[in-house]
């Protein structure tokens, strides 16, 4: 009886704490990212609920298994490894809250988190320690300890998982309705076609970087005209997508998706379309068309239920982003994430499969496949791609590039020769002087993230790519194309790029917001800016929130203040500073927090300060780093030069005197030149295309005492 007991005893011991463990990580760790993360993603819980208990089941048998077949000391110390290991994976995933930035494909400085690294390690081993210590100093209470411990956090995530299960909405991943397909993906007209290509994140800056490296690209784009002077209105996807798709503008009115539901009934840019005889394909991602839209005017849009095309990948992907979670942050880069992956496993079981955005998969498909003629009508084309949006992996051949080798230039070159393919086979069937071809981006990547390439050829035109710097807005892209084709082109705040004369007078909005939280109706407060001068963004005070619009009075600061790169000055906004209209890079991550430093980006820069007085003053500048110096700082104002050096080092702050006829009306404006900058792509060092020459610590501006 005796043994028998004991032999109870020690089954429980082991399996409770195999059980903690694979519970942890293969079942609760993965379906709380799941309903923590319901909205983001299109399959259904059963589709990840099964796989995860399952894996969670035999990895707590194969753990329980070992344990059986050790004996004496191991078989202790196997149980203190499994309670330890459990526990820190429970401490990193549910307490643990490193900011790494949005998992959207940018690689992640790694070298920025040392300090990370080393408390996480030792949070680590510290936990993994921690039970063989017990067991030494506390033998008779150890087993007891072991099991109540496994037992009690077990009953805590049970319990959370229940209480998730319970109170979440399962509805909002419907995957049972119209998608977009591949159907007539390569299909155009012998009479007249509009074909519009969104590079995503392909920056103006890319297209002049790679046109002066490798100028011969330009020949490949006959008859087209570049816009230089560009923007978007917003710097996400999500956001911007929308509106080159309707025209309509998103300002936190109503929740976000009923704002696509809304903005497509109010656009009738696609009737306008079907009324010219346009077979329209959209291919984008399904959740930036409205399934109205889709099922009313679009070829591609498909109604069919979307499953998992594989349970195992699903798993293993849902895996990689636990792991992401829940792993000391030494092993986080080995599981680095992005969470675009989930789309590559869709699948449905009637008519074509799910677009996805891919450069290589459509390439390869154009090269293959080839473009087909329709028997009659027009077609309109809209194809969204993946462009230079991270993580970059293409060379400029369209060929993957060895791990580290790759950059938004060679990708961004790539996806130029990918659009020059399709209009070669344009040209085979004689049919490119009755194509309208626009190549674009959703939003730009440097600095604001504002300045996407615009590239267009209307119908019949031929010759040398041309240059504009009309200021233009993606927003205008419809009513463009309604110009071209003779139709109402009437469509609010957006004009046709060729009536110049209008372009020149319509007020250019950019709204910056940061992404949104999982499962969050509204976005963040998005702050309005007027785009001036090109590069210049000027706060208008706006502030668009869920609760309404809200308002500040921009620019204001108090003399002798110290301007440092820490502070939440305009509501959460880390890329647009308040006090800098252009000129300044966005904040980077340092040990899971913003940097307190920033650099300088491009050749020029501007500031404005509402100083509300007039009088002599003396500006300081606090620099961290000049990249490669020496680096020439030209400060101007009101057409005074200010400063005009050479900076070597970081020895001394910077210091110039102004002038108080420099301020206007108490509104002191600053013009500053970079003109040594360079980036560190263009020398070899890194993927890094910002043009880089000051690393700003701080601004001040005092009173000048000396006078």
């Amino acid at each position: 009886m005796e043994k028998q007991e004991i032999s109870k005893r020690g089954f429980w011991e082991i399996l409770l704490p195999a059980l903690f463990l694979s519970f942890t990580f293969f079942i609760f760790g993965p379906l709380e990212l799941y309903i923590s993360n319901i909205a983001e993603f299109w399959f259904s819980l059963g589709d990840v609920l099964w796989p995860s208990v399952l894996a969670g089941f035999l990895v707590c048998m194969l753990l329980f298994l070992v344990g059986i077949f050790l004996r004496g000391n191991w078989r202790e110390y196997y149980i203190c490894l499994l309670i330890g290991v459990g526990v820190a994976l429970y401490i990193q995933g549910n307490f643990v809250k490193t900011d790494y930035g949005v998992l959207d494909g940018r690689a992640i400085q790694w070298e920025n988190y040392t300090s990370t690294a080393i408390w996480n390690t030792l949070l680590w081993i510290a936990c993994i320690v921690l039970p063989f210590v017990g067991r030494t100093l506390f033998k008779k209470q150890y087993k007891t300890g072991v099991t109540l411990v496994s037992g009690c956090v077990l009953l805590v995530q049970m319990i959370t998982l229940g209480t998730l299960l319970a109170t979440t909405d399962f509805s909002k991943n419907k995957n049972d309705d119209f998608y977009l397909s591949t159907k007539n993906l390569f299909t155009v007209s012998r009479n007249k076609n509009i074909v519009v290509f969104v590079l995503d994140t392909f920056d103006q800056r890319y297209l002049e970087e790679i046109l002066r490296e490798t100028p011969e690209i330009a020949d490949l784009f006959d008859g087209f005209t570049s816009y230089s002077n560009a923007v978007s209105s917003y710097p996400f996807t999500k956001t911007s997508m929308p509106l080159i798709l309707t025209g309509q503008y998103y300002k936190n009115e109503q929740p976000y998706n009923e704002y696509i539901t809304e903005a497509y009934r109010n656009a009738d840019y696609y009737r306008k379309l079907q009324n010219k005889g346009f077979d329209i394909g959209i291919y984008t991602n399904d959740f930036f068309i409205s399934d109205e839209t889709k099922g009313m005017f679009l070829t591609n849009g498909e109604k069919g239920r979307t499953f998992v095309k594989s349970s195992v990948a699903l798993e293993k992907a849902m895996l990689q982003f636990c792991g992401f979670r829940y792993f000391p942050h030494i092993l986080k880069q080995y599981v680095w994430f992005y969470s675009g992956i989930f789309d590559e496993l869709k699948a449905t079981s009637v008519g074509d499969p799910h677009y996805l955005w891919d450069n290589i998969d459509f390439y390869e498909s154009l090269k293959e496949e080839g473009l087909t003629i329709l028997p009659d009508g027009n077609a309109y084309r809209l194809i969204h791609l993946e462009g230079t949006h991270p993580p970059v992996t293409l060379n400029g051949d369209i060929t993957v590039a060895k791990e580290g080798q790759a950059t938004p230039i060679t990708q961004g070159r790539a996806c130029l020769n990918i659009i020059s393919e399709y209009l070669e086979q344009l040209k085979k069937y004689g049919i490119y002087d009755h194509t309208m071809i626009v190549v674009t981006a959703d939003h730009g990547e440097l600095g604001h993230r504002s300045f996407p390439m615009f590239m267009i050829k209307d119908f019949e035109e031929r010759g040398k790519l041309q240059t504009s710097e009309i200021p233009i807005n993606n927003s205008d892209l419809m009513p463009t194309i309604l110009d071209s084709i003779g139709g109402d082109r009437n469509i609010e705040n957006s004009v046709s790029i060729y009536d110049e004369e209008s372009m020149y007078k319509i007020d250019r909005k950019y709204y910056w917001h940061e992404t949104n939280e999982p499962n969050v109706d509204y976005l963040p407060d998005m702050i309005e800016y007027d785009v001036i001068e090109g590069e210049d963004f000027c706060l208008t005070g706006d502030v668009y929130t869920k609760q309404g619009i809200q308002t500040f009075k921009p620019y204001i600061y108090e003399i002798g203040d110290t301007i440092l790169f820490n502070k939440d000055y305009t509501r959460g906004n880390y890329d647009l500073h308040p006090y800098f209209q252009s000129g300044i890079s966005h904040m980077e991550w340092n040990n899971g927090s913003m940097s307190e430093t920033r650099w300088s980006e491009g050749k020029r820069g501007k500031m404005r300060l509402n100083i509300g007085q007039t009088e002599d003053l003396i500006g300081e500048i606090q620099v961290e780093a000049v990249y490669e110096p020496p680096q020439r700082l030209i400060i101007y104002s009101n057409g005074k030069t200010l400063y005009n050096k050479e900076v070597f080092s970081t020895d001394s702050p910077i210091t110039f005197k102004i002038s108080k006829d420099c301020i206007q009306q108490g509104v002191l404006d600053l013009d500053l030149e970079y003109p040594d900058a360079l980036s560190p792509a263009s020398q070899g060092k890194s993927a890094d295309s910002r043009e880089l020459a000051f690393r700003f610590k701080s601004f001040s501006f005092d009173k000048d005492t000396e006078q």
